[in-house]
């Protein structure tokens, strides 16, 4: 049984370890406002971010090591790059876990730590937070069985967005300040290449199909000679076509749009930029265009206070189920990337 706690008693208290973008910007500013949570400590690789943190958001206090940081908390929050061994130590100390997906490159390693927390009675939520956007929800309300449909993404303003949330003095971290990750023995360099583009680019692209089209399945994958762009082509269970394109896109250039359709409706949805307010999420049908949809953070947020309270049905899949249903498919993917054709150069 997960270890419950009424939220009428007191908040649920939050370490929090990694204090970049996405603490700045999104996570931090809710939880401090909010009376279900209450973030006890923060923590970074540099600890003048995390000082930072602290006094913005008006945090206790900071702490070097996870050991410290995990003390007296119900849940750590990982929104660092890497979150394998920051998972493994708090498990061990029986704290809840909320992390920013993917939980890693190797589906198998996460495997396992699902099934630890599972037997720990501890919850390992995945910040999936396109699973819980109002907008693709209404699309999937739209077109229930989807017999088609693309899904697109090109970013070239996610790091000047980060910037901007950063204070003064502070740069975004990248994936290449942190760790080597683990990948699975099998994969050629073309497709280690591949997976990280399906799971650190393509990660919300990937959970709204496998949310629209639970058994979908792989066909074809190919990655352009830079190793920036990644096309795919996935089926349904009757052979219903899905192009996946992640790519890669001029500076200040964003689209990440995914359209599902079936033999009588149709729906597209084009997402808010990165940071911005979800509020200017786009879905059109036909009947129109609607927007002002709700935040999915506070959403993922509301429906973690839910788990640790036990009132989210037992029979519905966690999203670490679903974090493995979509680094399962990022894996068959990258498994059967080809790399790009070289333009031809006539002598």
């Amino acid at each position: 049984m997960t270890p419950t706690l009424s939220p009428a008693l007191r908040p649920w208290r939050l370490a929090v370890a990694g204090c970049g973008a996405a603490a700045f910007g999104l996570h931090l500013p809710l939880l401090s406002r909010s009376d279900a949570f209450d973030v006890i400590a923060v923590a970074d690789r540099d600890p003048a971010r995390a000082r930072t943190a602290q006094q913005r958001f008006a945090v206790p206090r900071t702490a070097t090591r996870v050991g410290d940081l995990l003390i007296d908390a119900d849940v750590l929050v990982i929104l660092t790059g890497v979150h394998e061994d920051l998972i493994e130590e708090a498990l061990d100390a029986g704290v809840h876990v909320v992390t920013e997906k993917p939980v890693c490159l190797d589906a198998g390693r996460t495997r396992k730590l699902a099934a630890r927390a599972r037997d720990a009675g501890l919850l390992l939520e995945v910040g999936a937070m396109r699973a819980h956007d109002p907008a693709l929800h209404a699309a999937l309300a739209h077109v229930p069985e989807p017999a088609g449909g693309w899904l697109v993404k090109a970013d070239g303003v996610d790091e000047a967005a980060r910037r901007r949330l950063l204070p003064a003095g502070f740069s975004p971290y990248t994936f290449d300040q942190d760790p080597p990750q683990p990948v699975p023995d099998h994969l050629e360099p073309h497709q280690v290449t591949a997976l990280q583009i399906l799971l650190w680019q393509g990660y919300h692209l990937l959970t709204a199909l496998v949310l629209a089209v639970p058994t979908a399945t792989a066909t074809a994958c190919s990655i352009d000679p830079a190793g920036r762009s990644v096309h795919a082509l996935l089926h349904g269970p009757n052979g219903e076509p899905f192009t996946l394109v992640i790519g890669a896109s001029p500076a200040g250039v964003f689209r990440e749009q995914i359209h599902l359709a079936d033999q009588a409706a149709a729906a597209t949805i084009d997402f808010a930029r990165p940071y911005e307010t979800a509020a200017t999420t786009q879905l059109t049908t036909a009947d129109g265009i609607q927007s002002g949809f709700g935040d999915p953070f506070a959403a993922m947020w509301a429906s973690v206070n839910a788990r640790l309270a036990g009132q989210h049905p037992a029979d519905l899949p966690t999203s670490a189920d679903l974090a493995l249903r979509v680094e399962d498919l990022a894996l068959a993917l990258a498994g059967l990337t080809r790399p790009g054709a070289r333009t031809r150069k006539d002598p």
